[in-house]
């Protein structure tokens, strides 16, 4: 087995959202779901302004709002609230989600959530709050609450789970593949419905393919007796073939898949003509880093530095066999990281939402890392749309920028003034 390579922590200030964003997904994803965050006027604007939901939008979430009254209370009073969106939306299952000011005041959620449950509706509690490390988190977090309502299946029971939430194209094409390589499937965690749960059991082989979803793993080990496969999460040629092949191994089944390996680089030439010898820098927070540096090595691009605000060892493990040589960082110092990419001028820098527009208008090339939680990345379907997201942001610079390849940075300082300003990341 190779070295892992060596990680740095710095402890430096958490700029990730809050895990509230998560809900951005997940109340699309889990169709008869409503998702009911308390917090303050900061996470309702927050929510607003980050999903972009429209007039016309009918999005099922919604912030019960806690006024100067509430903070006294024991307990807030949000019955009203349930009962309206009972009428409204007629879910099968309710997410209370906590944020910051509630978690602060100590409110009892599990014992609210208990009292607002129905035998006909559950109202399911998860910590959702900018307290945790960044928001992909919280899907985590949403899975593990699914978990009692998974039936059990019986050890003979052994097929399947894809852990992580894809839309529902993504899901298709992994259900075609499975199908292809004669891989019993029993469903996906979590399922479009509440009541479409998986079962899951000693026999059941659980498939990770989102990379913060480790929580969830781990309980359904434990608990269930679930084997969970190791292998490349499923972003990229390389990566999705490891995954399947890892996959079939789990079900006694040897199969090579370098020809659809290569067939699928030979696809996205282009791109990776493009991106070979093109230096990278990765300052962002989606738990997603890892994956994707591994994917832009293979693609032949540099890496100066794959930051990240968590890095679970085991869950990881074999991501972090494919990483030797670079430079890993935990909770990265936001200051030095500027300090390191003024010096650097990487020729495309990953950075987080509230980063990544100065950034663009200081001449560097920069790219929201939290739309990559959004997208149709994963599996051979994703293979195009993944490599894109790379290369659209370096294209688009240069048709913007008539100067080039000169330097942005002179000195390890910003310029007073940006050398151009795009409207968009």
């Amino acid at each position: 087995m190779p070295p892992k390579p060596q990680i740095i922590r710095e402890n430096g200030l958490n700029h990730s959202f809050c895990g509230l964003v998560s809900v951005g997904w997940l109340y699309q994803k889990i169709k008869d779901s409503f998702f009911l965050i308390l917090g303050t006027h900061t996470c309702a604007h927050l929510l607003q302004n980050t999903l972009g939901v429209m007039i016309f939008a009918r999005p099922r979430f919604a912030v019960a709002l806690m006024e100067e009254g509430d903070l006294s209370a024991s307990q807030p009073h949000l019955q009203e609230l349930i009962d309206e969106v009972c009428q409204e939306y007629t879910p099968s299952v309710i997410f209370l989600l906590s944020s910051c000011t509630p978690e602060v005041i100590k409110v009892e959620f599990e014992g609210l959530a208990r009292s607002l449950s129905r035998p006909d509706l559950p109202v399911l509690f998860v910590p959702a709050s900018g307290l945790d490390y960044t928001f992909s988190q919280s899907e985590d977090t949403v899975l593990q609450a699914l978990i009692p309502f998974c039936p059990v299946a019986p050890p003979e029971d052994k097929r399947v789970v894809f852990l992580g939430s894809v839309n529902e194209v993504i899901a298709d094409d992994f259900l075609t593949e499975a199908d292809r390589l004669g891989i019993p499937v029993a469903g996906f965690l979590p399922a479009d419905h509440f009541h479409d749960m998986p079962p899951i059991g000693p026999g059941t082989v659980i498939a990770p393919i989102q990379p913060f979803v480790a929580k969830t793993a781990n309980q359904l080990r434990n608990e269930r007796g679930a084997t969970v496969i190791s292998s490349l999460f499923p972003f990229g040629p390389d990566g999705t073939r490891d995954f399947w092949e890892k996959l079939a191994q789990a079900f006694g089944k040897e199969i090579d898949l370098a020809e659809r390996e290569a067939a699928a680089w030979e696809r996205i030439r282009e791109h990776t003509d493009l991106l070979k010898g093109k230096r990278v820098f990765f300052a962002t927070d989606i738990l997603m880093e890892l994956p994707l540096t591994r994917f832009l090595r293979a693609c032949g691009a540099e890496v100066l530095e794959c930051s990240t605000p968590y890095i679970n060892r085991r869950f990881l493990a074999r991501e972090l066999e494919k990483l030797e040589g670079v430079k890993l960082v935990e909770q990265a110092n936001f200051d030095r990281q500027l300090r390191d990419i003024a010096e650097l001028q990487p020729d495309l820098v990953i950075s987080n939402i509230l980063s990544t527009n100065p950034l663009v208008g200081k001449g560097v090339v920069a790219k929201w890392g939290t739309e990559f939680a959004f997208m149709t990345i994963h599996g051979w379907t994703g293979v195009n749309t993944l490599v894109g997201m790379f290369t659209r942001s370096i294209k688009r610079h240069r048709q913007l920028d008539p100067l080039g390849s000169d330097p942005v940075w002179t000195t390890g300082i910003m310029p007073s003034a940006p050398k151009v300003i795009p409207l968009v990341s």
